[in-house]
């Protein structure tokens, strides 16, 4: 099924190539699943560790993608690290410093900051509880409720933290 053109090289996307391989299918399936923006940024992601002389394959493309996914499951947050990380990192290329990805370390240490900025923000606002890494902040019962409600409604998963009292 002819799907489109690609913008680049206005060659045919068929989409049954696309789903060619079950690699291919899982990973169109994971990207069917994000939003635009977290599947925009995470496309421009696993550009950061294809090689420079060929393509990266879809078995590597979607194991990527799954680790990126298992760092947190706070979505937004990831995909605002994604587009922080991914912005640094084109910079350092243009700069001439930068490399082909191996790993997401780089990716932990811009989730772990935007995390703590989340957590601080929350603290301002509504002294909640927030889990980052195994590190627990708990505050009033009441905001801590609230919070955990509004993450909620937003899809986030949420640790439920006992109550010390």
């Amino acid at each position: 099924m002819k799907l489109s053109r690609c913008p680049v090289c206005h060659s045919n996307i068929h989409l049954d190539q696309l789903v060619a391989d079950e690699a291919g299918r899982q990973l169109l399936g994971q990207f069917a699943r994000m939003n635009y923006k977290l599947g925009g940024n995470m496309v421009a992601y696993l550009a950061m560790f294809r090689p420079a002389k060929q393509d990266l394959s879809n078995t590597k493309a979607l194991t990527l993608v799954q680790e990126t996914l298992a760092l947190t499951s706070n979505l937004p947050a990831l995909a605002d690290a994604l587009e922080q990380a991914v912005a640094s990192l084109q910079q350092s290329r243009i700069n001439g410093t930068g490399k082909q990805l191996t790993n997401h370390n780089y990716l932990k240490k811009v989730l772990t900051a935007r995390l703590g900025q989340i957590a601080e923000q929350q603290q301002r606002d509504g002294h909640s509880t927030v889990e980052i890494k195994n590190q627990v902040i708990t505050n009033d019962e009441h905001e801590r409720q609230k919070w955990q409600q509004q993450m909620e409604r937003y899809g986030l998963k949420v640790n439920k933290v006992p109550n010390n009292d």
